[in-house]
């Protein structure tokens, strides 16, 4: 019984092991080689060509937190919050 449990994995070694010796080496000249294709180097690129300004009003209200509404989204809580009385160290 313990032959045969040493005797499957020496097998399936050699086998493997076969099958690496029949596959193509990169210093093989008929080893079979995918075809060429062209890419041009600046496929995928942005443009940054200089364009005309927006109107600052429209891109003030574009990038702007909604009101009422903090980073995540969500309405801050000011329930129980004691007021900005300016008694915080300044600098």
């Amino acid at each position: 019984m313990p032959t045969r449990l040493f005797l499957i994995p020496a097998l399936l070694t050699l086998a493997l092991t076969a099958a690496a010796a029949h596959s193509a080496g990169p210093d093989d000249p008929e080893a079979p080689v995918p075809p060429a294709q062209y890419r041009s180097v600046i496929s995928g690129t942005k443009s940054y060509r200089p364009v005309e300004p927006l109107p600052w009003g429209d891109v003030n209200r574009r990038v702007a937190p909604k009101h009422g509404t903090n980073k995540d989204g969500a309405v801050p809580d000011t329930k129980g919050t004691a007021p900005n009385t300016g008694s915080q160290h300044k600098h």
